[in-house]
């Protein structure tokens, strides 16, 4: 280093003497001032505590370790579980012969020197697995490519040699994806590497091809892919084909076709060279050359470096210009060159293509839709993809399970450098084409990651990336994700410097001064933040050891700087919870502490956390520029590895006993456990052992089957969820609409209050995703009459374009479910404008729209014959004809007693004349919503049925409408048409609730009602609205509705500030939205057969009589964890951890609804209860299960933790992971219960 460095020991330094040396006695003499010596003698670095430990542990307190306790050690410690006593014997030959140079061995065993010295060899006791592991038999775009971007540049990307240098080291490295850029030589009858129209110095191609043939196996059996980018003439394009096939003979790969359905296999390619390409635009486009000049360096350059450089376009615009942009230019569309020029092109340069590049044109949507008769290579710039996954996010990892995805640097990289790669990773894309010449962290990170899988140069994807759900739905990388495996790194020492550097490369005056720094990145704040440690390696120098990945934990820390010390160790521990561990990587970068400079580099290196191996491991560091050091870290740092865990329950540990021999759970244990205590008797052999390999991963898993850390690990995790996810859609859904429960948003269109909050297209978006069926649209002129608006009349509302709310429906309908969708108008236009929605409507659905075909249906349709299509439920209007009695109203509605809201909104019921008092009467009225829809449809207007737009009206397939009269006429059913009647929340429970006072009044309500509405909502659809005076949105108890049939349960599905405050909104809110998590949240669940079918005289279930126990369900709340992760340390408390305790109950009829209480764990983010509780069900049918967490807090309000509902009747018996939602019912990344659920 410089000769100034820091002034740590005494005055301004001086120049460094060149007598400054090592003395005999192991010590290093430092020149100060020219003067005098300061000497600082070299200690070795002695085994620490937890080394001595271990060697006392497994040498049973011995001097020596035999070869039997060594392999114990291996298989117990290090989890080396194929470990052999033959495995343990060479490792201690090696380790004598190296220690004492013995060739002969009069001993094998180890003392504590030896074993010590064992495990800083990283060639024997390595950090990472060195075979390859993953299934090498799936087609090529299952897997992470390594991928080099302009292979054969030496340098930057502008005036740089070309050559054929950089491709071997890359092929060295393991690369296994090169790219040639191919022009004409100037007498056109050469064929040249270089970056065109650039100042680089070409290569001849066929050095590059041989180099390739040379050197392609060198360090990976594996395919190796070359990407031409070609700008050639078919001569040249001959040529060069004659030239891949002489050069690579039997090696090179043919396809069977033009186009393939699939990509082969790594495996099936073994030792196989793949040729993939376009055919090229330029020589077709001679015309447009001539004008741009000659095919040379020098010219313009027209790679992607120099338009990215002036912005890249929206990608609403066409991608030509994109295309126009990129030196790899390979991703045109094929059919229209073949249609244009198949004539011209080389076809035996066309058949070597096995991997086309191809894109259609358009927008980056359609560039992302994957045909269904053909797989190919599409290639975006760093800066597309970003926009991509900001957009498109889901589309790109869809088109990357049967297709491949290329991304390239950005053109204003000229100096060769990288970018992030994990945002490509998170999305599926195989191939990160990187600039392998260079250095950095990004190109660090790349190192890294295909350090895995025995370095072969390909990665098999995460099986999220590669699955798809029941309604083709794939992963997406923008949700939150739990944390599903913690990593535990204990650095104890380094060591190696003095023998790789100087001893003044550091510090001119005295030895290095290490640490260790680990920083974590917030969750998706950029796809690719690194979470790390800084470990210091060495006496100045510092180590940072990120783990890099998913954003998804927000924390920095850093070991203590240890001076003076060439050895230095720190004995200090991290923990790192890992959302994604499939994709995180373990970056160690070693610095040196300067106090007046810049820190120096002192070493790093890039681990993928999958492949790491647990135990005590020696860590080696690299260069800059990734070349491994001789001595720093390779045999002088240790790390620790395990998972973090919570420790089995009791009844955990003793079912694992039941169900193990000898400390292992086989294939068949684990199956018997799944059917006896699980209660999945369906459950095969293949589905067992489908769960242990999805366990192979973790540290305690076992070849022939699961330890017990492994099988508690399934149980607390995601795979084994309270709901079968597996049961997809299972009620039987052919019956008509009216035998099910709807999940129904009411005002769907409002993003808040129900006075002066924004209407929008989002609220209605968010309800569809979450799986809401039934959409509520309040349509109104606008002020000109001469458009229509969606907005809640008469208040301060903003309005939103109808249109915009139709195509976003259109848009997100099927999102969630594949089951139709109703959309219920509440009109006030005039003939004309209803004329404008019926065309609207049509040309916004088209096919997808259902029509009726009558005016009247006898009866419904069923969900199953509805499948993606559109249903609209809606009356005839009155508004228009009633324009002046409007005009009176809307200057009455500041007058009165009345909320200001209740009379603008009008009145759903009219009063029901004959049955109530007037003070009942008059309390109804002013219970009435806006949802003013229900008028006489039999005896109504006849000019209005006249005047209705004729298009309008067929739209219609669930009319709404009412008889005139009371109650007990709307309730009556009419057997030649079916309808849809709406009552509000208050009209509901006191017809309910009201009995016993009169003749009248019990007759209507207790028979007339219980068994008018049940038998009414067996054929037709009854909907249920919130009161008139929620205008903060808050909602009412549904289980009411539900109990008489009703099928649409309207709820205000967004979250206000003032619900927040209502816990008793939250929890109905809660219970609503977690109803229809059954049936595999499709929206629609089968009503309960006595809701439907009455009694052998006629009589129908009545939800007041006193009902036997059917069932007792038994809840057993073991314990928790996650609060840590997902909330801050100090929310709950500043000065301790957590109080927990559990609220756990029913919600169902009135007999079955009860809520109990877990005993307050005090101080503990881990909480064990062990609390076991029961629950009578007279109508499990109808009963969730309500589970909720607190924080006891004993000068205020607990605080919340978590809450879930849950369908009993859909609930799994056995030990159950449940995972907990936030107010809002979005679910925490790591919060969760260990449940035991049993019916008895």
């Amino acid at each position: 280093m410089g000769s100034y460095k820091k002034n740590k020991h005494g005055p301004s330094p001086l120049p460094e003497s060149s007598n400054s040396n090592k003395d005999e006695m192991g010590s290093y003499n430092y020149k100060m001032f020219n003067l005098f010596n300061r000497k600082f003698k070299i200690t070795e670095a002695e085994p620490p505590k937890d080394v001595k430990k271990v060697f006392s542990k497994f040498s049973n307190g011995g001097s020596h370790m035999t070869t039997d306790q060594l392999r114990r050690f291996l298989v117990l410690n290090q989890d080396e579980l194929d470990c052999t006593l033959a495995d343990a014997q060479k490792i201690v030959e090696e380790v004598i012969n190296r220690r004492h140079h013995l060739t002969r061995y009069s001993r094998y065993s180890l003392n504590l020197d030896d074993f010590f010295h064992f495990l800083l060899y990283d060639d024997l006791n390595g950090p990472i697995t060195s075979q390859v592991h993953n299934d090498m038999t799936a087609p090529l775009a299952q897997y992470f490519i390594y991928t080099g971007h302009n292979s054969y540049l030496t340098g930057n990307q502008l005036s740089s040699d070309c050559s054929e240098v950089p491709i071997v080291k890359a092929l060295q490295r393991g690369v296994r994806v090169i790219e040639l850029d191919l022009w004409p030589g100037s007498a056109k009858d050469e064929i040249l590497v270089l970056h065109g129209r650039t100042l680089t110095t070409p290569v001849p191609l066929i050095k590059c091809l041989k180099s390739i043939r040379e050197y392609a196996f060198a360090s990976s059996p594996y395919p190796v892919i070359i990407t031409l980018e070609d700008h050639l003439t078919p001569e040249l394009q001959a040529k060069v084909a004659e030239m891949v096939t002489q050069t690579f003979g039997g090696m090179l790969y043919y396809p069977e076709s033009d186009s393939l359905l699939q990509f082969p296999s790594p495996e099936s390619l073994k030792h196989r060279i793949i040729i993939s390409t376009k055919p090229p635009k330029e020589y077709l486009e001679s015309s447009g050359i001539k004008r741009k000049g000659p095919l040379s360096p020098g010219g313009r350059n027209s790679s992607e470096e120099d338009d990215e450089a002036s912005g890249i376009p929206d990608h609403t615009a066409e991608l030509e210009a994109d295309d126009r942009s990129d030196s790899d230019q390979d991703d045109e569309d094929l059919t229209d060159w073949d249609n244009r020029s198949g004539q011209l092109g080389a076809p035996v340069y066309k058949r070597l293509i096995t991997i086309h590049a191809g894109k259609p044109k358009g927008c980056l949507k359609d560039a992302l839709k994957a045909a269904a008769d053909k797989v190919r290579r599409l290639s975006l710039s760093e800066q597309e993809l970003e926009k991509a996954a900001a957009t498109n996010g889901t589309d790109v990892v869809r088109f990357t399970q049967n297709n491949i995805l290329r991304i390239y640097p950005k053109g204003t990289r000229i100096t060769s450098s990288n970018y992030k790669p994990l945002v490509g990773w998170m999305h599926g894309a195989q191939m990160i084409a990187f600039n392998m010449q260079g250095y950095g962290k990004s190109l660090w990170l790349m190192h890294g990651m295909f350090r895995a899988n025995g370095g072969c140069g390909y990665l098999k994807k995460p099986d999220f990336l590669l699955e798809k759900g029941p309604n083709n739905e794939v992963f997406d990388p923008k949700r939150k994700l739990p944390v599903t495996k913690t990593l535990k790194v204990k650095v104890y020492l380094g060591d190696g410097w003095r023998l790789d550097f100087s001893h003044t490369h550091f510090d001119s005056y005295s030895p290095p001064d290490f640490y260790t720094k680990v920083d974590f990145a917030n969750k998706f704040e950029s796809p690719d933040l690194e979470i790390g440690i800084m470990i210091g390696v060495g006496s100045s120098n510092p180590a940072i050891v990120y783990i890099v990945g998913v954003p998804a934990d927000a924390a920095k820390r850093k070991t203590k700087i240890i001076e003076d010390n060439w050895s230095p160790a720190w004995n200090e521990e991290f923990t790192f919870p890992l959302t994604v561990p499939e994709l995180a990587l373990l970056r160690v970068e070693v610095q040196e502490y300067d106090m007046s400079d810049k820190d120096d580099f002192g070493g790093q290196t890039c681990l993928p956390v999958l492949d790491l191996r647990p135990g005590i491991r020696s860590v080696p560091l690299h260069d800059k520029k990734g070349e491994k050091l001789k001595n720093v870290l390779s045999h002088h740092t240790w790390w620790r590895f395990r998972l973090a865990e919570a420790e089995a329950p009791d009844d955990i540990k003793a079912l694992f006993n039941q169900y193990s021999e000898n400390g292992v759970m086989t294939t068949d244990h684990l199956q018997r456990f799944l059917i006896e205590v699980q209660k999945q008797e369906k459950d095969t052999f293949q589905e067992a052992q489908s769960i242990v390999e999805s366990l192979k991963h973790m540290t305690h898993f076992y070849r022939k089957g699961l330890h017990l850390e492994a099988f508690f690990k399934y149980l607390f995790g995601d795979f084994n969820p309270p709901l079968d996810l597996k049961l997809g859609v299972h009620h039987d859904m052919t019956a008509p609409l009216s035998h099910y429960f709807i999940y129904t948003g009411h005002n769907s269109y409002l993003t808040g209050n129900q006075l002066s909050s924004d209407c929008s297209d989002v609220p209605i978006i968010n309800a569809l995703k979450k799986g809401v069926r039934v959409i509520e649209l309040d349509i109104w002129p606008n002020s000109d009459n001469d458009d229509v608006e969606v907005l809640h009349g008469r208040t301060l509302t903003t309005p939103v374009q109808l249109i915009k709310c139709l195509r976003s429906i259109k848009e997100h309908a099927f999102t969630a479910s594949e089951f139709p969708v109703v959309i219920t108008l509440e009109d006030h236009l005039n003939p004309d404008l209803q004329a404008k929605v019926a065309q609207m409507v049509t040309q916004t659905f088209g096919d997808i729209l259902f029509s009726p075909g009558a005016e009247s249906m006898k009866e419904l349709p069923s969900p199953e014959s509805l499948k993606r299509r559109i249903i609209i439920s809606t009356k005839p209007p009155k508004e228009y004809l009633e324009a002046k009695e409007i005009k009176d109203k809307e200057s009455d509605t500041q007058k009165g007693d009345a909320f200001p809201d209740e009379e603008a909104w009008g009145k759903e019921i009219p009063i029901l004349k004959g049955h109530f008092p007037a003070d009942e009467k008059n309390k109804l009225d002013k219970d009435d919503d806006d949802d003013d829809e229900e008028e006489d449809l039999d005896e109504g207007d006849h000019k209005l049925q006249h005047d209705m737009a004729p298009e309008y009206k067929r739209l219609i397939a669930i009319r709404a409408g009412k008889p005139k009269g009371g109650l007990e006429e709307c309730l009556k059913v009419d057997p030649d048409k079916v309808r849809r009647l709406s009552l509000s929340e208050p009209q509901l429970e006191k017809a309910a609730e009201t009995h016993g006072k009169e003749i009248v009044r019990y007759y209507l309500f207790d028979c007339a009602f219980n068994g008018s509405m049940l038998r009414f909502t067996q054929r037709n659809i009854l909907r249920v609205y919130p009161k008139g005076i929620r205008v903060n949105s808050s909602n009412y108890n549904p289980l009411v509705g539900w109990m008489h049939g009703a099928q649409m349960v309207a709820f205000n599905m967004q979250l206000s500030y003032y619900m927040i405050l209502a816990e008793q909104c939250i929890t109905f809110s809660i219970v609503l939205s977690n109803l229809y998590k059954a049936n595999c949240g499709c929206g629609f669940v089968k009503k309960p057969s006595f809701l439907l079918k009455p009694g052998p005289h006629g009589e129908v279930f009545d939800t007041k009589a006193k009902l036997p126990t059917q069932k007792t369900l038994k809840v057993k709340i073991y314990m928790g964890e996650g609060w840590y992760y997902d909330f801050h340390h100090t929310h709950f408390d500043a000065y301790s951890p957590p109080d927990f305790y559990v609220r756990v109950g029913v919600a169902g009829v009135p007999a079955d609804t009860v809520m109990k209480k877990t005993k307050t764990l005090e101080d503990s983010w881990i909480p064990f209860w062990n609390e076991e509780f029961e629950f009578p069900l007279t109508v499990p049918e109808l009963a969730l299960l309500r589970i909720e967490v607190h924080e006891y807090d004993m000068s205020e309000k607990d605080d919340f933790g978590g809450q879930t509902c849950l369908p009993i009747w859909e609930l799994r018996e056995g030990i159950r992971a449940v995972p907990l939602h936030d107010r809002k019912g979005e679910r925490y990344n790591s919060v969760k219960l260990l449940v035991r659920l049993e019916f008895v």
